[in-house]
């Protein structure tokens, strides 16, 4: 190999190498500006669009909404008997002088059921409500025929 070529050669190798630590070191800046074009890139094409309206869903799926029921001598009382659908987490706080539970149903099947709950005690359950009537009740001995029961509507 001439002299020349060499040169060349190593010139082209010294750019080649030169090339590859630049772009190497603008990569973490280069990381996150790929990130948010994917970002926007997914959202513009139909699948990836699917893709990401599935995965916001799932976060907003996965912060669960709160919901206060107190129990008290046979009453369920809840801020609102209208509820979105959605993941709920339920606090039942037992104001009563019996022992509760909280059973919630649908269609005449339980979906979810709290622990037995002591005069002044709470529990804590989580369901997923999907648009539909339910009934909130509670199990424990007659106190379901005895009124201790509310209808709530999801939508």
């Amino acid at each position: 190999m001439s002299p020349s070529k060499v040169r060349r050669a190593a010139a082209a190798s010294t750019l080649a190498l030169a090339m590859g630590l630049l772009a190497a070191c603008g990569g973490s800046d280069d990381d996150s500006a790929a990130s948010t074009s994917s970002t926007s890139t997914s959202s513009s094409s139909s699948s990836s669009s699917s893709s990401s309206a599935a995965d916001t869903s799932t976060s907003a799926a996965s912060q669960a909404q709160t919901l206060s029921v107190g129990e008290a001598d046979f009453t369920i009382d809840l801020d609102s008997a209208d509820l979105p659908a959605g993941d709920y987490t339920i606090t039942v706080t037992n104001n009563g002088h019996a022992t509760h539970d909280l059973v919630v149903e649908q269609n005449g099947a339980d979906v979810a059921k709290s622990d037995s709950i002591g005069p002044g005690a709470s529990a804590t359950l989580t369901v997923t409500l999907a648009p539909g009537d339910y009934v909130f009740y509670c199990s424990i001995g007659n106190h379901r025929a005895m009124g201790m029961e509310t209808n709530v509507t999801v939508s």
